[in-house]
């Protein structure tokens, strides 16, 4: 076992070296089929085919490059995949929530210098393949963290029993209530897409479509509920949606006099989030009256649809692209005499 793992294919390499050494009565290692540093193995007792997938890249790997890499990865060798841990030095934010709800993949972040690891979307393994990943970050002395009810990080074993600490809470999922107008069949067929994509991404959703039964089949009850319940209103915004909005006409009449009562709460300013879909020249022609001055994420052209999802589920999960530093200290100038 070579415990000065720099590097990504080097880490594959030992792990796949420990379940041979360890495991193999227990997993079958399909050793013979390697393909730029990729592993199969398999759970004998239940016949489950995992593809260990490394990224040996300084790039940071985000939810569409996994996206497309399942897509083009079903089989490997001949051999249906069932599911994929993929790992790298570092995801993007929207990767790891990604393992959140998507059953098939787990990610596991290797940071080679500080000798640590973190999973995102631990429950999608079986336990019995778990406990062999971080009992092969215990013998090679790496920390490893990883995802249930929180972030956990382990301890090492203390008699054979696991030692771990809770280092992170896991926040509730996000609420959106989606606001928009029936213009036709195609936009509304857009708007149910960005709210199946949302509901991919971990985001809980509710749009009249899927949810107006729970609410009894009232729909100005459903509106008052689900406006009062929502973490955030997004607003599909186009002309059509500003004029009966403007208007207090129809369903969008009703949903914007419910909430006009609240929108200048200084503390609930950033529940609601505009979405520009259709306008001519000016954002603004979308925008009812009292929208106009907020932040708007513009989805009016189909080409930057994943650029501008991004960006949506950043506003609502408070992700920002870019992480703020932390504060530094003052420095120390001296001055001079005139």
């Amino acid at each position: 076992m070579n415990k000065n793992i720099t590097n990504v294919f080097v880490f594959l390499q030992n792990f796949r070296q420990n379940v041979l050494d360890n495991m193999d009565h227990q997993f079958w290692v399909y050793t013979k089929y390697n393909e730029f540093g990729s592993l199969l193995i398999k759970n004998m007792a239940t016949e489950k085919r995992y593809l260990l997938k490394p990224w040996d890249t300084d790039t940071t790997i985000g939810k569409n490059k996994i996206q497309t890499f399942l897509e083009s990865c079903q089989f490997f060798k001949g051999y249906e995949v069932n599911n994929y841990i993929l790992i790298g030095k570092t995801f993007r934010d929207n990767a790891k929530q990604y393992a959140t709800v998507e059953k098939r993949i787990t990610v596991i972040e290797v940071d080679f210098k500080m000798k640590k690891l973190a999973l995102f979307g631990s429950t999608n393994i079986e336990p019995i393949l778990f406990n062999v990943i971080v009992e092969f970050a215990d013998l090679i002395n790496f920390e490893i963290s990883y995802d249930f009810e929180g972030m956990l990080r382990h301890k090492g074993f203390q008699k054979g029993i696991q030692q771990v600490e809770k280092v992170q809470r896991r926040p509730s999922d996000p609420k959106v209530f989606i606001s928009y107008s029936w213009d036709n069949e195609n936009h509304k067929l857009w708007v149910l897409k960005l709210a199946a994509d949302l509901i991919k991404s971990g985001i809980m959703v509710l749009i009249d479509e899927w949810d107006l039964d729970k609410y009894r089949n009232d729909l100005h009850y459903f509106m008052e509920s689900g406006i009062r319940e929502a973490d955030y209103i997004l607003f599909v915004c186009t002309p059509a949606y500003a004029q009966k909005a403007d208007a207090r006409v129809g369903g969008v009449g009703v949903e914007n006099t419910i909430i006009t009562g609240e929108f200048y709460d200084e503390s609930k300013s950033s529940k609601y989030i505009p979405i520009a879909r259709i306008y001519n020249s000016r954002i603004t022609e979308c925008l009812p009256t009292y929208l106009k001055t907020k932040y708007v994420v513009d989805f009016s052209d189909d080409k930057k649809y994943n650029q501008k999802f991004e960006e949506l589920v950043r506003k609502i999960l408070g992700i920002p692209r870019f992480k703020r530093p932390e504060l530094g200290k003052l420095p120390r100038y001296k001055s001079e005499d005139l």
